[in-house]
Order: C-alpha cells, then sequence, then structure tokens
C-alpha cells in the first residue's frame, strides 16, 4: 500500500510537472512614474481542457511580487500566481566573451605578423648600410659607382616607407587589441542579473485559446521633465517645448512599447504623518546620533533608495547624479533623484558604495549600509547677506538680497559655479506686478495625444511607439509643444553686474501640466544658456529668463559733486552719490527695471539719510531702490541718488 502511495504520488507530481507550459511574452506598454514604472506584458497560450500551470518567464529581476497582476481573455480560471527567480547563466553572455576572446586572438596574430615582416625589412636596411662605402676601393668606373650608389639610395627609400607602413599598422591594431580587451573586460565584470518568472495556476473547462495580460512594478526607472524655450525676437510669443528624460535600468529592453507618463510615485510612503509630543529640555541628547554612528557596508542590500536634500535649508534637491562604485571605486550604474529628491538604484553583488555629486555641492561618499539612506549636501558657494553698515565693518552682499526682492527669497550669488536656478517670485518696491530672473547657463518628436488628469495626478499618453533600452541613460522624449502669450521686461541690477537681463512674463501655462525641471533657453536662434524652472510659489505669471542682453549698455558711476567728507562737532558726516545711466542701442521701445541700493544702519550711533532717489520707489527697511521705466530706441537715460551717513569721528565705515 506504502508502494501504491508513493507511485501515485510520484505520479501527480510528474504529471503536474509536464503541464508546466512556458508562454512567451512581450511588452506592450509601461507607464513611467517619477520614481519607478509599471510593465504591460501580454501572450497567448493554448489551454487544454483540466489544470495547468503556465510559467511567464525572462522577466526584470526586479518584479515586485506584491504588485503582480495577472488578467486574460478566454474561457479559463486563474487559481493562483506566484513569483520565483532564476539564475542560470545566460548563454548569449558566454556568447559575447568567447566572441570577444576570438577577435583578441586574431588581432593578435596581425600584429605578430607585423611585426616579422617589420622584421625582415630591418635587416635588409642593415645590409644595404654595410655596402654604402663598398664602391670607390675595387676601382669601378664612375658610371658604375653613380649606379650603384643611385640604387641603394631608391631602395633605402622604398624600405623606409615600408617601415613607417608596417610601424603606423601595428599601432593602428595594438590600438583596436586594447579596446577589445576593455571591452572584455566590462563584460567578464558583469554579473549575470536572475531573471523573474511568474507561475500562473490556471482552469479550463474545454480547450480554449487565452490572451495573458501581466502587469508588474519595476524600480530602477523614471522620468524627470526638461523644456527647450525659443523665443525668435521680443515681438514674438515664446515657443516652449516639453519634453521628458526617461531612463530605466530594469535588465529588461522596452522595444516599441505604448509609453505613458505619469506624475504619480507609488514608491513613496503614502501613511500620513503623525505630531508625537515635543518635550524640550536642556541640552540636545538626540543631536548627532545617527551621525556619530559609522556606516558600515552591508552585503545583504539589494537595493538603496532615499531622499537628497540641501543640508542648510533642508529642500530636497532634483536631479542629483548617484553612481554605484564597486570595491575598487569603478562606477558600475548610476541614477538621479527625480523633483522631489528621491532617489532608487539597484545593488549588485559587487556594489560597495554610493558617489552623491551635484553642482555647486560638495560630493558625498557613502557606504551601502542599509536600504534606506537619506542624504544632506552641504553647498560649495559661500552665502551672502545685506549690505549693512556695523560698527564700520560692512557685512558682505549678495544678489540674495538685491534691492527690491521680497524677504525669503534666494537667488543664487553671481559668482557661484552653479547654473542650477530657481524661478523666484519677486517684489519691485511693493508694486503688484512681479517680475522673475536667473542666471544663465537632442530630443526625438514624440508627442504627447491625450492629457488624463487624475485626482491625484496626470499622466501624459505618448503618441507613437517609443524605444527605452536598459542602460541607465536618459532619453529624450517629446511631451508637448505649445505657444505661450508672453511680454518681455529687461532689469539689472548694476552695483552687482552692469549686464541687462532680459527675461518674459509669461501666461497661459497652467494647462501644460508643468513640473519643476531645467529649462534650455534659445533666444534670437541662440543658445543662451540653462536654468532651473521652479515652479512653487508661482502665481498667475510665470516669469523666465531670456540671459543677458548685449543690446542694452549700463554704467554706474560715482558722482565727484556730491561725494563729499566733514566733521560736525563729534560726528563724521560723509556724503556719496551715484549716477546710473542706460542706452538702449536697440531699435525697439524696451521696458527696464533697475534696482540699487544704499546702507542701513544697524545700532543707534549710525544715522543714515537719503538724500535724493531719482524718483524710485523705496523700501526704507532694506534699504532698496527700484526704477520703472521705459527707454525709446537709440536714446539715454540718466538717475541720480545720493545719501549721508552721521557716525562718530573715531569710528570707519565704508560706504562704496
Amino acid at each position: 500500500m506504502r508502494h501504491n502511495l508513493l507511485a501515485l504520488f510520484l505520479l501527480v507530481s510528474f504529471s503536474v510537472a509536464a503541464k508546466e507550459q512556458p508562454v512567451t511574452t512581450s511588452i506592450a506598454s509601461v507607464k513611467v512614474f517619477l520614481s519607478g514604472a509599471e510593465v504591460t506584458r501580454t501572450g497567448k497560450v493554448a489551454l487544454e481542457k483540466g489544470t495547468a500551470t503556465i510559467v511567464l518567464a525572462g522577466l526584470s529581476e526586479e518584479v515586485d511580487p506584491a504588485n503582480i497582476q495577472v488578467s486574460g481573455s478566454g474561457a479559463f480560471t486563474i487559481l493562483g500566481v506566484q513569483h520565483r527567480l532564476n539564475y542560470l547563466e545566460e548563454k548569449e553572455d558566454r556568447a559575447e566573451v568567447a566572441e570577444l576572446k576570438a577577435r583578441i586572438e586574431t588581432i593578435q596574430a596581425d600584429i605578430d605578423r607585423e611585426s616579422g615582416l617589420l622584421a625582415v625589412l630591418e635587416k635588409e636596411d642593415a645590409r644595404l648600410a654595410k655596402n654604402d662605402v663598398v664602391a670607390g676601393n675595387n676601382g669601378l668606373a664612375l658610371e658604375q659607382l653613380r649606379s650603384i650608389n643611385e640604387y641603394l639610395l631608391a631602395r633605402q627609400e622604398a624600405l623606409a616607407l615600408k617601415r613607417i607602413e608596417r610601424h603606423n599598422r601595428i599601432s593602428t591594431l595594438n590600438d583596436e587589441l586594447n579596446k577589445v580587451r576593455l571591452q572584455l573586460g566590462q563584460v567578464q565584470g558583469k554579473r549575470t542579473r536572475p531573471t523573474s518568472e511568474v507561475v500562473v495556476e490556471v482552469s479550463a473547462n474545454s480547450a480554449v485559446s487565452a490572451t495573458i495580460t501581466l502587469k508588474y512594478m519595476v524600480r530602477s526607472a523614471g522620468w524627470s521633465p526638461s523644456y527647450d524655450i525659443r523665443v525668435a525676437d521680443i515681438t514674438k510669443a515664446m515657443q516652449l517645448t516639453y519634453k521628458a528624460q526617461v531612463y530605466q535600468n530594469t535588465g529588461e529592453d522596452w522595444t516599441k512599447v505604448q509609453l505613458a507618463l505619469s506624475s504619480g510615485e507609488p514608491n513613496r510612503d503614502a501613511i500620513m504623518p503623525q505630531l508625537s509630543p515635543w518635550r524640550l529640555d536642556f541640552g540636545n541628547p538626540n543631536a548627532g546620533a545617527a551621525s556619530a554612528q559609522k556606516q558600515t557596508y552591508d552585503a545583504g542590500v539589494r537595493d538603496v533608495r532615499g531622499i537628497i536634500r540641501d543640508a542648510q535649508t533642508g529642500e530636497p534637491l532634483p536631479f542629483v547624479n548617484v553612481a554605484l562604485l564597486d570595491v575598487n571605486g569603478a562606477v558600475m550604474n548610476g541614477t538621479t533623484s527625480n523633483i522631489d529628491g528621491f532617489y532608487a538604484i539597484a545593488v549588485p553583488m559587487n556594489g560597495r558604495a554610493l558617489q552623491i555629486t551635484y553642482i555647486g555641492y560638495n560630493p558625498v561618499n557613502a557606504a551601502i549600509s542599509a536600504g534606506v539612506q537619506n542624504v544632506n549636501m552641504q553647498p560649495q558657494a559661500n552665502q551672502l547677506s545685506e549690505v549693512v553698515i556695523a560698527g564700520g565693518v560692512p557685512a558682505n552682499y549678495s544678489i540674495r538680497n538685491v534691492p527690491g526682492v521680497m524677504s525669503g527669497v534666494e537667488l543664487l550669488e553671481t559668482t557661484r559655479s552653479s547654473k542650477r536656478i530657481r524661478r523666484q517670485k519677486i517684489d519691485f518696491g511693493g508694486s503688484s506686478d512681479t517680475y522673475g530672473w536667473a542666471e544663465n547657463t537632442s530630443a526625438n518628436t514624440s508627442i504627447a495625444e491625450a492629457v488624463v488628469e487624475r485626482a491625484t495626478n496626470f499622466e501624459f499618453a505618448i503618441s507613437v511607439p517609443y524605444t527605452i533600452p536598459s542602460d541607465g541613460q536618459n532619453h529624450h522624449v517629446g511631451v508637448q509643444e505649445q505657444e505661450l502669450v508672453s511680454s518681455y521686461k529687461y532689469y539689472c541690477t548694476p552695483k552687482l553686474d552692469l549686464d541687462a537681463f532680459l527675461f518674459a512674463q509669461v501666461t497661459g501655462w497652467e494647462s501644460m501640466n508643468l513640473l519643476d525641471g531645467p529649462a534650455y533657453i534659445y533666444f534670437e536662434g541662440t543658445f543662451v544658456g540653462e536654468s532651473l524652472l521652479d515652479l512653487s510659489g508661482v502665481g498667475d505669471t510665470l516669469d523666465i529668463s531670456l540671459g543677458r542682453d548685449q543690446g542694452v549698455s549700463v554704467q554706474r558711476t560715482k558722482r565727484k559733486d556730491f561725494s563729499q567728507r566733514q566733521i560736525v562737532g563729534g560726528k563724521r558726516v560723509e556724503s556719496v552719490g551715484w549716477e546710473i545711466a542706460v542706452r538702449n542701442n536697440k531699435s525697439q521701445r524696451i521696458d527696464l527695471v533697475i534696482t540699487d541700493q544704499y546702507p542701513v544702519a544697524v545700532r543707534s550711533e549710525i544715522e543714515v539719510k537719503l538724500d535724493e532717489s531719482a524718483g524710485a520707489t523705496v523700501n526704507a527697511e532694506k534699504g532698496f531702490l527700484t526704477w520703472k521705466t521705459k527707454v525709446e530706441p537709440r536714446t539715454n537715460e540718466k538717475w541720480q541718488f545720493g545719501y549721508s551717513v552721521k557716525v562718530p569721528k573715531e569710528r570707519l565705515v565704508v560706504l562704496e
């Protein structure tokens, strides 16, 4: 009886295994989120009556078992779904290695052949050199001697040319050999990635031809927006091209798939935060506890994710480069943070550390120690403050607090090397008008055919099939193109920079579902530079810098007739005056905003008086002056202002 049961069990097991039938699927569509992607595969299978086990193989290693969805069309029932990994080495990798080794052997044989031929030429040249002085000692006639010498000369010249040819050939072969060896090293250094398989138990009451649809989430993918902004001249509307930089390193190529781009982030925690009591005590016993712990490498971590922030402001940093390093410090893989500073990267067996770099910030190197690693980056540039007079020592000044800018606005200083510029809302002289400006710094033509707006996100459906290889690189996808209503103005702060900056005030941008991202500016057919489109706090008008315009000349000179110094009792009174001159060299009238400043006293011993403002709007609290004017073509305009400062005569102040 026991033997019969065992035989029955083996028979059942064999029959179940025999019913496991592979199903070939292909990627039909991909929905790419800001971080992560949902892949949809389809395939056909012929099912017989009864139960069967079908296997959908060759899937990405990153398939999330918790997010697998299987559906189908046909008269059958899905009984269960399981996920498993296949760690078998792929034959294609072994074939590639063999091919590269064969190429190396062929090139080496060619080098040996060329080297042998070169040695023959050198021996012949040496023999000719020995016969070079034979001629005259044997009593040869002059004509014979001349004929022999001409033959030797011609032969040596031919040998020299052949040696040069052989040397060049050997050099070319060595270069090719080195490249193939490097490629072989990269292929052999790659760890063969396992593949996922989805096992589906199905049941059918009769034979049926079924279509299987499989959906799953992968993490090493995402997209970020970028923009091309083109202005032909200040009389024309602005052309805005909305593009997406799509990347993926999931291990499977997306070949001619229907692509959709979503602003959602399913990988982010959806749990609402809860406040806990803030119990205040002396000291800060918890500060620095986390940083005090040395990060150690954890070989069990298979993927790392986290948020990258500015260490000073706490704001998330978008588009930060995150490189995965191996034990030798070589780059294995890479990704970038999204708009909210979130990054995620898969970690293969040889992955050891993360190298995080961003223009304008100190680089960060962190050992792979946990699945979640948040990073705080320190800015490289020094932060400057308002110009004030304090005990005779002036503080540094910064474009962060340019005249007329509302408190809290943070524009980058002109000396900063970073090209990352945020769009800001700026208030000139308390007016309701807003202006913004920024420092200056190959896409496919696929366009979204429809935009689906949902409760918490929106989605672009790309109109043509698209191919995104699994290489971790950014691939540009066209999303939208639109002509925007815009007006143009100039902005200048001659104390900091004598150039006039052209910027556009844009309306009607709200319908384009824009996200924060880099913008590449083209003005009058020329690339102007790169800036970052920051939509935080934007109102109905979007302000975009178009860079410096040399067609507007600006000068700021000290007025000798106004500047003087005198002693009155125990006080010293110093007066300083400035003249701002602007010439419009353009053929059309321009709208111009000029800002400057006078000092603000921070102690009672110092008295500051604005003696002349030339009709500027004055912000007495900050000492900011703002002029708004129109300058006719080919004309000059001037503005003069001056201020005086009374201080104790023994104290020093700097007023320029």
